[in-house]
């Protein structure tokens, strides 16, 4: 279960420094925290930090928080002590943040002095093997301003992970080495716990739900999407497993999942892509193929987004226009249909054998990801690019992606690294908190 991230926030300054600066970071940079992060705790220390006294009592109603990092604007100059002291005290890391100087002339003072205080309090820290993190510039900066996010937000989202069950239905389709996995090293990385459920159970549960609340989503679907070539029964099927899945997903207590969709389920004419598309869109997410790792990058993307992410294949490339088709059979969450093309539920685009959307993906900023174990150690491998307005040219669902490196480049890159076939594509920018989320990890970037 997601669990916020507890965070501590303090201004700080030297009792021989005028406190009517100090007093207003407080107050703005407080608020403006707790306004950007939703998802975040924020906890105001009760005072200003600026004498031993008040650290103490900071530290002690930070512990009583049980806070998980810290955020000390300057409110003007501080010496080492007050965040070597609330370090040393909470044992969690620390965002020094220093705002712009205000603007001073020949004769008039300096007011903070913030960016020589954070050059030499960042000194003591590391002597003292403090883990902190360094941010410059006023919150109207947006250097400054993308920092605290990408910093706050990779914070948010390794606290998650260590707190996400992801539920196994299934193991994974017949050949696909890649979508292996390694159960003690992905607890040991990220902390995601892994359990598992037959898919006996989904079936089970498919066949106890009763009769008229599949046939209420089947009237739904039927109101809501072209399917006039779906063969007999493949709604039925469609709107039973989207009941079951859900139903399974709450009752196991899994955060996420993934599913080994094929080939029993297309035996059973279950193949369940757009019940997968579906599901994203209503929050519950289940990634297809059986493939956990392309799942924990889902899981990371969709912790820093709250979006729903498309778990693709790359089948193409376009080395005139520099675009990469990312294309699947059918699973992309309806809300990231392309409104100028008509979304489509058909019958899968291969086996023939389930529900499936054909249709082009949203046209705009995505970042594409995939964590990979190579050799015993994960990599996460990491691009951005523009999905452009281009309509499907194939049964199913795909994103047609301009990126910047040559594509041709790009494949051969992937091919040498040894990178598997899945990637999760979120529409949104959040490759700095990617490479934040990594650099406390410790996990090497592939970026491409």
């Amino acid at each position: 279960m997601e669990q916020k991230l507890h965070l501590g926030f303090v201004t700080t300054y030297s009792g021989r420094w005028p406190k009517e600066l100090p007093e207003q970071r407080n107050e703005e940079y407080g608020a403006w925290l707790e306004e950007k992060f939703p998802q975040v705790d924020v906890i105001r220390a009760s005072k200003i930090g600026c004498t031993s006294q008040a650290l103490e009592e900071i530290a002690e109603e930070f512990r009583k928080a049980s806070v998980d990092i810290m955020v000390m604007v300057y409110g003007a100059f501080t010496g080492d002590d007050a965040a070597s002291y609330l370090t040393e005290m909470t044992g969690v890391p620390i965002i020094l943040w220093a705002p712009y100087e205000l603007p001073f002339e020949k004769n008039t003072r300096l007011y903070a002095n913030a960016l020589c205080s954070m050059t030499m309090n960042a000194a003591a820290l590391k002597r003292l093997g403090a883990v902190c993190h360094t941010v410059y510039g006023s919150k109207e900066d947006e250097r400054a301003a993308k920092k605290i996010k990408s910093l706050i937000l990779a914070y948010h989202t390794v606290k998650a992970m260590r707190h996400t069950n992801l539920g196994l239905l299934g193991y994974r389709p017949t050949a696909f080495y890649n979508c292996a996995f390694d159960e003690s090293l992905i607890r040991r990385t990220f902390g995601v716990k892994i359990e598992e459920t037959d898919l006996k159970v989904v079936f089970d549960k498919m066949d106890q739900l009763p009769k008229e609340a599949y046939e209420a989503d089947m009237k739904k679907m039927e109101k809501a999407y072209n399917m006039d070539t779906l063969p007999d029964g493949h709604l039925e099927n469609h709107s039973k497993l989207y009941l079951a899945l859900k139903e399974v997903m709450k009752a196991q207590g899994y955060d996420y999942g993934v599913i080994k969709c094929w080939p029993e389920m297309g035996n059973l004419h279950t193949t369940p892509c757009a019940v997968l598309g579906r599901l994203a869109d209503d929050g519950v997410h289940i990634g297809c193929e059986g493939d956990v790792d392309a799942e924990l990058a889902q899981i990371a993307e969709n912790y820093l987004t709250g979006f729903p992410t498309f778990i693709t294949d790359m089948i193409n490339i376009d080395e005139e226009n520099n675009i990469m088709t990312f294309w699947h059979c059918g699973n992309a969450a309806p809300s990231l249909a392309n409104p100028k093309y008509e979304l489509l539920m058909r019958n899968h685009p291969l086996a023939g054998q389930g529900t499936a959307f054909w249709g082009a993906l949203k046209p705009g900023t995505v970042t594409i990801a995939r964590f990979c174990n190579i050799g015993g150690q994960y990599k996460l491998f990491l691009m951005k690019g523009e999905a452009v307005d281009m309509d499907r040219y194939t049964r199913g669902i795909m994103a047609n992606v301009r990126v910047e490196r040559p594509v041709r480049e790009v494949i051969e890159k992937i091919m040498d690294e040894g990178v598997a076939h899945h990637y999760s594509l979120v529409w949104a920018d959040v490759a700095d908190e990617l490479r934040e989320v990594c650099g406390l990890l410790n996990i090497p970037v592939i970026e491409l």
